[in-house]
């Protein structure tokens, strides 16, 4: 579990990130609007979501690193793009900490530390 100081250094890295999250909600809502049919075309709007997810995320995470710069910062993959959280891996000497962010709401993040 963090500490106070370190859950606050988080919340103001997360707080900096709020126009990423904002976008990241909307490559979610882009996500949940591609026409899975049989004609395949669906692949390049799919691979689309994709790479902006991937940019967001880890323009996020640079910005945890630098508030949190000890720690060890990893993003768990989400299994659909149209999931509107991330969940991140923190480590300081054998100590780990999960914490998920929900950005479902544009201009609003619920941060929960797991554990």
């Amino acid at each position: 579990m963090l500490n106070d100081e370190k859950y606050e250094d988080l919340k103001s890295s997360l707080v900096v990130s709020q126009r990423l999250f904002n976008k990241l909600n909307k490559v979610a809502l882009n996500a949940k609007e591609i026409d899975y049919d049989e004609s395949g075309l669906y692949q390049e709007d799919e691979e689309m979501c994709e790479r902006h997810w991937l940019k967001l995320s880890s323009k996020i995470v640079d910005n945890i690193s630098e508030g949190l710069g000890e720690y060890s910062i990893e993003l768990l993959k989400n299994d659909l793009l149209e999931d509107t959280e991330l969940i991140f891996k923190l480590t300081l000497d054998k100590e780990v900490s999960k914490i998920k962010v929900d950005y479902s709401e544009d201009d609003a993040i619920r941060i929960v530390q797991v554990s």
